[in-house]
């Protein structure tokens, strides 16, 4: 029997594929490329114009709260936030907020109350007074407090441009709260900004004893697409906490907000509704009448 030779053996194994150096180093070329990172979402900015007689530190708080708890503005959803700033550019909210503020921090939510490094409220028309104002971290969220609007000297539509610019920085969520705003001013804000609201006091719930109303400026886009106003009635608590009780504003004023519940949750008929408030019926379909018209329709 013949035994093959080493060399035989050898031609007979089949032989290994061989690795193509172009492929190893493309391979190492990918695993050394670091892998991007998603780009920051587009800046959205708000404007609040706050009304003679409300309060501007109350509203500040309520956005912040409701940032945090729902992601909300006034019912309009923005998305959760677990960090949000409150620049106290007008000085008189500071105190308050910063109280009010630390009880709302937990392990999972942080609200911060800054001033800016001024003992009075610059002019944040000027270059000077928007060069106290940096920007949040990318992709953070501020509440802006501006002091009250001079009547002598009101903002301008540049002003207001160039006020965001200074203020709002890359992926940012910022909401402005404008105090004593004049109709054109406010008409400015729409231009400005992704949405506005007005801020009205109104006659508050029994058990408050102040409240006001929240709509979206009148002729713009979420006024005409039917975002609800809303109501918040306040009170603070024998401990000094804000309690606040917010709802669909069917009406500023509350005798007529007491109609509608008593028809449209209670089911009274106009003369009941008449032996409980003590008026007569005619008042009360005329008050019903006068309400907008998706709520009329279910009382009438």
């Amino acid at each position: 029997m013949n035994t093959p030779n080493p060399s035989e053996i050898n031609a007979q194994k089949p032989a290994a594929p061989a690795v193509k150096k172009d492929a190893q180093s493309s391979d190492s070329a990918k695993s050394s490329v670091p892998s991007k990172s998603l780009p920051l979402a587009e800046s959205r900015c708000y404007g609040v114009s706050v009304g003679v007689g409300a309060s501007a530190t109350l509203v500040a708080y309520g956005i912040a709260a409701d940032l945090c708890a729902g992601g909300t503005i006034f019912g309009l959803p923005v998305g959760k936030q677990k960090n949000v700033e409150i620049f106290a550019a007008d000085h008189v909210s500071a105190s308050d907020l910063k109280f009010q503020v630390s009880r709302l921090i937990d392990s999972e939510v942080n609200i911060s109350v800054l001033v800016p490094k001024t003992l009075n409220p610059p002019d944040y028309r000027s270059q000077e007074g928007r060069a106290l104002m940096g920007p949040p971290k990318a992709g953070g969220c501020r509440v802006v407090v501006v002091p009250a609007a001079n009547k002598k000297a009101r903002w301008s539509e540049a002003n207001l441009s160039a006020f965001k610019r200074a203020v709002v920085g890359k992926g940012a969520l910022v909401i402005f709260i404008f105090q004593g705003f004049s109709k054109e001013e406010e008409a400015y804000l729409s231009s400005c900004f992704n949405c506005v609201f007005t801020v009205c006091p109104c006659e508050p719930d029994q058990g408050y004893p102040s409240a006001f109303t929240v709509a979206p400026i009148s002729g713009s886009f979420f006024a005409a697409t039917g975002h609800s106003a809303v109501i918040e009635n306040i009170r603070v608590d024998a401990e000094g906490r804000i309690k606040r009780h917010c709802l669909p504003c069917v009406s500023p004023d509350r005798r007529d907000r007491e109609i509608y519940r008593l028809r449209k949750e209670e089911n009274k008929s106009l003369e009941e509704i008449g032996e409980v408030l003590g008026c007569n019926k005619s008042t009360i379909s005329r008050r019903l009448s006068a309400l907008a018209f998706h709520l009329r329709g279910h009382c009438l």
